[in-house]
């Protein structure tokens, strides 16, 4: 009793701050930012990056030099010519022949080829709404924006023979993560658990 008691003694003490700082206007919600180690600071760089690859011109350095360092960028995919095989024939249903001629290429080269995968990514979170909703635990209204961006290249005897960009340029979510009963949901597993909604549109 003297647990509750006390419990509730520090909720309203922190509504009556939160009702304070909010009048002052000074409080904003938290945000965050993920970002990738990496030289690209937007799509559109990695986009002009990736155009300057020359097929059979291009060698290893000159991928780094452009940023798509393979032997010191983090996370960057190395794969072999049967992950190659397994990305470009992901089913019987497609046939060798109707491969691009540089990827057959690379394949029937087996170890004379690798590929390599580079994945950038952008993400930053905002959060929004009612301070004390958020801060109480009733809403977190979130807004994530952001770009990825993924670059496969095929090298083949020390060239880039393949090159592909696929990603999204430009990211947008908003996650509302609604708790009902706010800082009393998880007190006991009796409660029901909140209900998220998430809306995603990408230009």
């Amino acid at each position: 009793m003297v647990m509750r008691l006390a419990y509730w003694a520090r909720m309203i003490g922190a509504c009556g701050l939160v009702v304070a700082l909010s009048g002052c206007g000074g409080i904003l919600l938290p945000s965050q930012s993920e970002i990738g180690d990496t030289s690209f600071d937007s799509y559109g760089a990695v986009r002009q990056a990736f155009e300057k690859i020359s097929l059979r011109q291009s060698s290893v350095s000159d991928l780094s030099v452009l940023g798509f360092d393979a032997q010191h960028t983090p996370n960057v995919a190395v794969l072999s010519y049967l992950e190659i095989v397994e990305r470009f024939m992901p089913n019987s249903s497609m046939a060798f022949d109707k491969l691009d001629p540089a990827v057959q290429d690379c394949i029937m080269a087996r170890t004379s080829c690798e590929g390599f995968v580079f994945k950038v990514e952008h993400h930053e979170f905002q959060r929004s709404g009612s301070l004390f909703l958020d801060l109480f635990g009733f809403e977190h209204l979130t807004t994530e924006t952001g770009w990825t961006a993924q670059v496969l290249v095929l090298v083949q005897d020390g060239h880039v023979t393949h090159k592909i960009l696929s990603g999204e340029p430009n990211v947008r979510i908003v996650r509302d993560d609604i708790e009902p009963l706010g800082p009393m949901q998880n007190l006991s597993g009796v409660f029901a658990t909140g209900t998220a909604v998430a809306s995603r549109a990408i230009k």
